[in-house]
């Protein structure tokens, strides 16, 4: 099971300040993972969202307009020698600062001009 920290609800979601940390479960994407996350720093909690599609994050525009999602999951799968990859890769989704790590750590924080605007 993935481990989340910072956890939030929906009304607090626009005010975060503190980066939320999601870490991928062993059988989970990271896509799955990044999308979880944002679900989570959106403050998308309930029993009906989180039924919802995984590629769907929710409220906010579809992850693969930001990013390849099979992209990223390749990026950090295993070499053709098996051995593993290290590194992160960070992109800003919907007003997010999104940091994912070779050791499945996604971190999701408001991007420094998002949290301008407020």
């Amino acid at each position: 099971m993935a481990t989340r920290q910072n956890r939030s609800t929906h009304a607090d979601a626009d005010v975060r300040r503190e980066p939320l940390t999601y870490t991928a479960a062993d059988d989970e994407s990271l896509s799955d993972a990044v999308i979880a996350a944002l679900r989570e720093a959106e403050g998308v909690t309930t029993e009906s969202d989180a039924s919802a599609p995984m590629e769907t994050v929710g409220v906010l525009t579809p992850l693969f307009e930001t990013i390849d999602p099979d992209a990223l999951n390749a990026l950090f799968s295993s070499t053709y020698s098996g051995d593993t990859r290290t590194g992160s890769v960070t992109f800003t989704h919907d007003g997010y600062d999104v940091t994912v790590t070779a050791t499945g750590e996604v971190t999701v924080s408001n991007s420094s001009s998002a949290s301008d605007l407020h």
